[in-house]
């Protein structure tokens, strides 16, 4: 009825078109004058195109999750979204969820791995995943800026031989035309799959060692150059499989894609690196951090702070004076997670 009586009053072309440009924007006060909620699911993440080498194939692992989060609250917003509820309807357990996709991940990888959570956990696991930050951060300053969600983790991997940090960062975001809808997958659904994707992709190079071998590794370049050459939509998701081979080979190919034309390909080929392990790439990361501006900036930051070495953690205590900082949510989050993680 609204609508109704709205367009009513503008029989003429130019006011009906005046009329439609105001719309969004009235309907987007009312949204967020009346304080009411937002509900998304989670799809689980796409899965892998390619299994690691499972020549010498292990026994399954088992692996026990810890939720240590001192900040449980799941979903939150801020700036324009603060006074709004924003709920994931198909996530009661957020940890729960996580180990499903977890699980899920390294299954169509090939790795034998059972993943238990709270009750289900066993008194004497090969791995313990202990998590003290999984969060989502929803933004939107006006209804002429992006709904911007940031997708943050940080734990702690311990076995009888290591004690080692996992920390995976993405953000992506939209602006909605039509409705708040368009949203679900470019803010929750393909930042999380990216997410669940370095933590597997960590956990394997930090403790299972499980990697793709050469040939493989040279099949998967080829299928991301045709991706990208073709403009699939998909081709960031081969472009982090590239990160998760845990072959160095990787390294190179991951160098030139960080010089993509696509700013998610370079986005996800600098966040790659950092998968890897980054081993011998910190000035190459520091010169793509001062090349560029947004979320390839950003995953530049991120990798320097994957290689974990003082050097690399005093770059990113720096990055605090960088006026991005006060200025980019993006930048600050990702400075302050793995300053957080390395206290």
């Amino acid at each position: 009825m609204f609508l109704l009586n709205y367009f009513a009053k503008y029989k003429d072309n130019k006011l009906m078109k005046f009329a439609l440009f105001q719309l969004p924007f009235i309907v987007l006060l009312g949204f967020f004058c009346t304080g009411c909620s937002l509900t998304y699911n989670l799809n689980q993440p796409v899965p892998p195109t390619v299994t690691y080498d499972l020549a010498v194939k292990k026994n399954e692992i088992i692996m026990n999750i810890i939720d240590n989060r001192v900040d449980t609250k799941f979903t939150k917003g801020i700036t324009g979204l603060q006074s709004l509820d924003i709920k994931i309807g198909n996530v009661n357990d957020p940890i729960a969820w996580l180990a499903e996709s977890l699980n899920n991940e390294f299954r169509n990888r090939g790795i034998s791995i059972k993943i238990n959570n709270k009750d289900d956990n066993v008194a004497s696991p090969d791995i313990v995943l202990t998590i003290n930050k999984y969060q989502i951060v929803s933004s939107r300053t006006s209804g002429f800026h992006p709904y911007v969600a940031y997708h943050s983790f940080s734990g702690k991997l311990q076995n009888n031989e290591l004690n080692s940090m996992v920390i995976a960062y993405f953000l992506y975001g939209k602006t909605p035309i039509w409705s708040m809808g368009e949203i679900q997958a470019p803010c929750f659904d393909m930042p999380m799959s990216i997410l669940v994707k370095e933590i597997a992709a960590k956990i394997n190079r930090i403790s299972l060692h499980y990697s793709l071998s050469d040939q493989q590794l040279e099949n998967l370049n080829i299928q991301v150059e045709e991706k990208i050459k073709m403009a699939a939509p998909d081709a960031y998701l081969s472009v982090l499989d590239l990160g998760a081979s845990n072959n160095p080979k990787a390294m190179d190919y991951l160098v030139r894609l960080a010089d993509a034309d696509d700013t998610l390909i370079r986005a996800c080929a600098l966040s790659a690196i950092g998968m890897l392990g980054a081993d011998g790439k910190l000035d190459f990361l520091k010169g793509k951090y001062a090349q560029y501006v947004d979320i390839d900036r950003f995953m530049a930051l991120k990798s320097i702070g994957d290689i974990g070495t003082p050097e690399a953690i005093d770059f990113i205590k720096n990055a605090r004076q960088d006026p991005q900082y006060d200025n980019d949510n993006g930048f600050k989050f990702c400075v302050d997670l793995y300053l957080e993680a390395s206290q």
